[in-house]
């Protein structure tokens, strides 16, 4: 047990050489992926803080501990199947190498997390009257078509694809970007695309009405929310009606509230 550090750097210090370089790894990593983050010592390791906490990480005999928070570890459940990993946490083995891409993502995306919080307890506190709903909803048209602009030609057709399943699926639901992505809400929020991999489209259905919900394209036994994983988009057309089945669900699950 090491005694309580005032800083990171006293904090890398008390452990072995072969520990301290894999924390100095994770630590650059994370420095690399939120420049903007300050770092601090809470509930006793280190910990990045970019409108509130962001991660943690901290390192044990035969591993480092990485902790991006539940919400930070469900959002990658299947690029963390190789690794031990609970509520909020992920353990690295020392005798492997740090998977540099995958904490980079994870730390990405809860740096956008943290900031679409942020935003929001700042528009709930400056709501504005309903005139000035029609320009929110330019404004969301005007960020989406950006950020789909900064896609690469292949990937924006994969998830233009899927866009347009779930756009048509009801006239209720609303688009904007949100934890950095297309997000489509009625009331509440229902459907954001996860991070974009190579053969694979997710979406994360966070409403936690979802769960009362039985379909077999939802993954994961979470509290609150599942995932929808499509190879492609040829696979997300084949199961058009169901992903549209799922959402109409949702909608009248919020309706009946």
């Amino acid at each position: 047990m090491q005694k309580a550090a005032n800083n990171t750097d006293e904090f890398i210090a008390g452990f072995p050489t072969a520990t301290q370089i894999m924390l100095k790894k994770i630590r650059a990593i994370i420095q690399k992926a939120a420049p903007k983050a300050t770092e601090t010592i809470s509930y006793g390791i280190p910990t990045f803080v970019q409108e509130g906490n962001l991660v943690h990480f901290s390192g044990y005999k035969t591993h480092i501990g990485f902790y991006p928070g539940t919400a930070g570890v469900e959002a990658f459940t299947k690029e963390l199947s190789n690794y031990v990993t609970s509520k909020g946490t992920v353990q690295f083995p020392l005798d492997k190498p740090l998977p540099v891409g995958l904490i980079t993502q994870i730390v990405k995306f809860r740096v956008l997390q943290n900031l679409e919080k942020a935003k929001a307890k700042k528009g709930a506190k400056n709501e504005k009257a309903p005139p000035a709903a029609k320009s929110k909803e330019s404004t969301d048209k005007k960020q989406v078509k950006a950020w789909l602009n900064n896609l690469n030609p292949a990937v924006k057709s994969e998830i233009e694809t899927v866009r347009k399943i779930i756009k048509g699926t009801s006239p209720k639901l609303s688009e904007r970007i949100k934890w950095n992505a297309p997000s489509y809400y009625y009331k509440e929020d229902i459907v954001t695309f996860g991070p974009y991999k190579t053969q694979k489209l997710l979406l994360v259905f966070h409403h936690p009405a979802v769960v009362k919900v039985k379909s077999g394209l939802l993954e994961g036994a979470y509290k609150d929310r599942r995932l929808v994983h499509f190879k492609d988009k040829t696979e997300a057309l084949k199961n058009k009606k169901e992903l549209a089945r799922i959402i109409t669900e949702i909608i009248h699950l919020i309706e009946k509230k």
